[in-house]
């Protein structure tokens, strides 16, 4: 049984590929944002340094230019304008005394630097907040030193947006890519599907399928070869079957003439008793080539689709033991055993056919295993199909040779000796593919065990019933 779709597409080599492609996607998405918000951060931390730096230049000119009193009156302007302590002004003399100025400071300093209030600076009033981020500059003047600082809670809230912008546009970058490598990698996976399930017909004999695939990618182009090679393998097997079919029926006709002109010379009194013997085993012969002809005429018929089965529903329960009845004398001549177990289970067959498939499997026990020898017929319910098994305790079939004993003319080499002609179970295994089923062997530990696995006609519990 193959696997469900979701689970070939899970394991596809096409979802692994789209996969590695998503997470490069994915991978440069976020690099890029972690670009953009390594600049966008520089940038405005630059740009509040220099509003600092000017803020700072600008009272030490005033300082210059004014005067002490108007530095203080520049400075009182400023805080008077600034809400929310979103910039801050001080001047400290050359004692280290706070002059003026809407913060405190534990010690001045020249140049840019970074401060937290509440552990670089204080603010005024109880309800102080803690915590703020500034960017301040330091100004040295021959009276002292003038700091002016700006807040930095721009800068937190550009990073924020930055932030989430990068968190969204990744997480949509994450969505599209995972659609979009399930949408290729389905797709590959359906065209794939179409290949594979083509080449599985191919494989069971039916040659006729071809990949509808004419894209100019690697697909495309392996369905082209495939077809292309379908194309050739159902020419050299139509070839073989119609020069094995031509063979057959032409060579049949006249042995089985050669058989006519015989048969009258064992009615001859005249005829010596040794030249008798060889009349009959002369015709004994002729008889068993008509029948290897036969078989191979049946063959060709089945697989070339010259047969025409009469398919119904059918109790393959009830023919099993129908079967039974019927060859359970030859078993006893034979000194076997032939036992059968079976439950009522409904497929659709050509009966004839099927009782042919299943009486050459259990003469082919009779014939390859030495008395005496216990043969059993038994048929259970699977999911969706009948398994019929045929098992002996003979010798058994070597595991490497096991799958070949369903070609054409197939002999083990201890039964080159014995009478058949090796196309016994390649009928089986025609008449099995023409009902949509399977056959195989496997070791029974002591013997063989032949199954035959057939589609059931209903639901397994409707069948069974």
């Amino acid at each position: 049984m193959s696997d469900a779709p979701l689970t070939r597409l899970m394991r596809s080599s096409s979802l692994r590929l789209a996969a590695r492609l998503a997470l490069i996607f994915v991978g440069a998405t976020l690099l890029a944002g972690v670009v953009s918000f390594s600049l966008l951060t520089n940038a405005l931390q630059e740009r509040l340094r220099a509003d600092a730096r000017q803020m700072a230049e600008s009272l030490g000119a005033t300082y210059q230019v004014a005067g002490l009193i108007d530095l203080h009156a520049q400075i009182a302007t400023n805080i008077a304008t600034t809400r929310d302590f979103a910039n801050l002004y001080l001047f400290i003399d050359n004692s280290g005394r706070i002059v003026f100025g809407n913060f405190s400071l534990r010690q001045p300093f020249t140049g840019p630097r970074d401060l937290v209030s509440g552990r670089d600076l204080l603010l005024p009033g109880r309800e102080a907040p803690q915590g703020l981020g500034f960017s301040a500059y330091g100004v040295k003047l021959p009276a002292g030193w003038i700091m002016a600082a700006r807040q930095t809670s721009a800068l937190d809230e550009v990073q924020g947006i930055v932030l989430q912008s990068v968190a969204l546009g990744l997480g949509l970058a994450i969505a599209l890519a995972v659609a979009v490598a399930l949408a290729l990698a389905w797709r590959a996976e359906r065209r794939i599907a179409r290949l594979s399930e083509v080449l599985d017909r191919a494989a069971v004999g039916d040659l006729a399928q071809r990949a509808a695939e004419a894209g100019g990618d690697d697909i495309g182009r392996i369905s082209r070869a495939v077809n292309a090679t379908l194309d050739q393998l159902q020419q050299t097997v139509e070839s073989l079957r119609q020069v094995s079919s031509d063979v057959a029926h032409d060579l049949r006709t006249p042995i089985t003439r050669l058989r006519a002109r015989l048969e009258p010379l064992t009615l001859r009194s005249d005829l010596p008793s040794d030249a008798a013997a060889e009349v009959t085993a002369a015709m004994e012969q002729s008889d068993r080539i008509v029948q290897i002809f036969n078989a191979l005429l049946r063959i060709a018929q089945l697989e070339g689709g010259g047969a025409r089965p009469r398919f119904a529903p059918l109790d393959l329960g009830g023919l099993l033991s129908d079967l039974q009845e019927m060859l359970e004398p030859v078993a006893e001549d034979l000194g076997h055993r032939l036992t059968c177990e079976t439950v009522p289970l409904t497929v659709s067959g050509d009966r004839d056919l099927l009782a042919q498939a299943i009486s050459n499997v259990v003469e082919n026990a009779f014939r390859h295993c030495p008395a005496p020898a216990e043969i059993r017929m038994t048929l259970q319910a699977l999911p969706g199909q009948a398994l019929l098994s045929v098992t002996d305790n003979g010798p058994g079939i070597p595991a490497a040779e096991q799958e070949a004993v369903f070609r054409r003319f197939y002999r083990l080499e201890r039964s080159r000796n014995s009478e058949g002609s090796g196309l016994g179970l390649s009928l089986v295994a025609a008449i099995v593919r023409l009902h949509g089923g399977s056959v195989e062997v496997a070791d029974a530990g002591p013997g063989l065990s032949l199954r035959i696995r057939l589609p059931l006609a209903g639901p397994p519990e409707i069948a069974a019933s």
